[in-house]
């Protein structure tokens, strides 16, 4: 992400309003990961002028990101001590992972009837590809094939709404490298197979039980993962 000048960077009020609206929820996402990851811990201040020259953006698309994230939860604010990190706890992770693991299961109970052969085929492509990038530890293929299985996953299910509600979801766990966690190639390669299973034997309710316990085996290595890494409160 891109900034102008160290002048403009300073002073928000350069920065055309239209480029400020573009810009800030880009600058929330990146805050978000900085949560998720443990760059930026419970309970730390956050100036916005600091961020900012980290991001390499205006202080103003940095304030509305905040103030966007004081409504999730994210992000606490009190008149005159600022902003700070709200602390990230097990529960807060784990309870966005059951309804992202709701709403892709209803997903995929709902693709069962509209997927074609065809799309049954290029789905049995991605797990081979998958295979092979486990196999391989390629960590950059082995998110494009898990990416692009839930991604067809989810537009076969012609369900705009859900969709839109699973990329709520999405927004308060951004993490950016799954491939990292622990585990998840595996969960990811292994997962997959009674979904796919599931889909070609034209079972709603299996599709949409397999994907709830992909997500939910997603959500725990996570959190593992992030309590580990001193990231989690009690």
């Amino acid at each position: 992400m891109h900034g102008s000048s160290p002048a403009e960077r300073r002073d928000g009020d350069k920065v055309p309003r239209q480029q400020r609206e573009r810009l800030s929820p880009q600058v929330a996402t990146q805050l978000r990961e900085m949560i998720i990851t443990g760059r930026l811990r419970g309970g730390e201040r956050l100036r916005a002028e600091h961020l900012a020259d980290d991001l390499g953006v205006s202080a103003t698309p940095v304030r509305e990101a905040l103030m966007s994230m004081t409504g999730e939860g994210m992000v606490d604010f009190q008149p005159g001590r600022g902003f700070r990190v709200v602390p990230l706890t097990r529960r807060d992770v784990l309870d966005v992972y059951d309804m992202q693991a709701y709403v892709s299961g209803r997903l995929a109970e709902l693709a069962v009837p509209r997927l074609t052969e065809d799309d049954l085929e290029t789905l049995d492509g991605y797990q081979d590809k998958l295979r092979e990038a486990v196999a391989a530890n390629d960590a950059g293929l082995i998110e494009e094939m898990d990416f692009e299985t839930h991604r067809l996953i989810n537009r076969a299910a012609n369900a705009p709404k859900l969709a839109w509600m699973l990329t709520l979801t999405l927004r308060y766990v951004p993490f950016g490298a799954h491939a990292e966690v622990p585990g998840w190639p595996l969960a990811a390669r292994d997962d997959h197979v009674p979904i796919v299973r599931a889909l070609r034997m034209r079972s709603p309710v299996a599709a949409r039980d397999f994907m709830q316990a992909h997500i939910h085996h997603a959500g725990d290595l996570l959190v593992e993962m992030l309590a580990e890494r001193g990231v989690l409160e009690d």
